[in-house]
């Protein structure tokens, strides 16, 4: 029997050999790391270790000293300048923190700028958006972003970062600006989310209260390589986040 597609696709994160170095003197040696299509990770670990490093490396905005980054089957670092930027915009979906929404755009303008990245006509586009919007219980679609409330805000930024319908949904730390209860509904959110869409999510914490809703978990501690004793001593003096 012919396998389908969904079996044969590549995954949508393979790392092998990675390794990379701050001129500070900060290292991270990563063995492999493979997500597969669809599939959600939490990655834990201490503050300092790697952890937003280790998603700046994936999603191309910085380039690893050796080793090999793939999404959904292509190598990011082979990538250069706009192709980069076009490959980022329409494969690796991005939540921050402090959501970095545009102030003085609308939460619908929001979704419609990422959409930039894609080849939908206009009238697509704006029917993504709101589809989108709508799916995260967000109503008030032309309000200023900086009017919503801060879980409101969040919805917006998890809409933002599906609109292209990415192969991986990369997220760092997307519950420390919450209190406990709007935490744990944000996760839930986005991880509903990234399944509804067929993304594969990857989220980075330090926050154990989510390893309970996460099916694989991973410290970033344990599938590092050992590091020499000048390198560790210089993440404990707080060479990376």
């Amino acid at each position: 029997m012919q396998a389908s597609n969904e079996s044969s696709s590549p995954p949508a994160l393979e790392i092998d050999a990675l390794a990379f170095r701050y001129p500070g003197g900060f290292e991270l040696h990563l063995p492999r790391l493979h997500l597969a299509k669809g599939e959600e990770m939490l990655l834990v670990g201490r503050s300092g270790c790697g952890k937003s490093t280790l998603l700046q490396l994936i999603a191309g905005l910085l380039d690893p000293s050796s080793g090999a980054i793939r999404v959904g089957g292509t190598a990011i670092h082979a990538l250069h300048g706009a192709a980069r930027d076009r490959f980022r915009g329409r494969s690796i979906g991005m939540v921050f923190q402090t959501f970095h929404l545009l102030h003085g755009f609308s939460a619908r303008e929001n979704v419609l700028i990422a959409l930039l990245m894609g080849e939908l006509p206009k009238r697509d586009a704006d029917a993504r958006a709101e589809s989108l919007l709508r799916s995260l219980g967000i109503e008030r679609l032309d309000a200023p972003a900086e009017e919503l409330s801060v879980g409101q805000q969040q919805r917006v930024a998890i809409a933002r970062a599906l609109a292209c319908r990415p192969t991986l949904v990369l997220a760092d730390e997307p519950t420390a600006s919450l209190d406990p209860e709007n935490a744990l509904n944000a996760v839930r959110v986005l991880r509903d989310a990234c399944r509804d869409e067929g993304a594969a999510l990857l989220v980075v914490s330090h926050d154990p209260s989510l390893e309970s809703h996460f099916a694989r978990r991973e410290r970033l501690e344990s599938l590092r390589a050992p590091e020499s004793s000048s390198s560790a001593a210089a993440a404990r003096a707080g060479g990376a986040a």
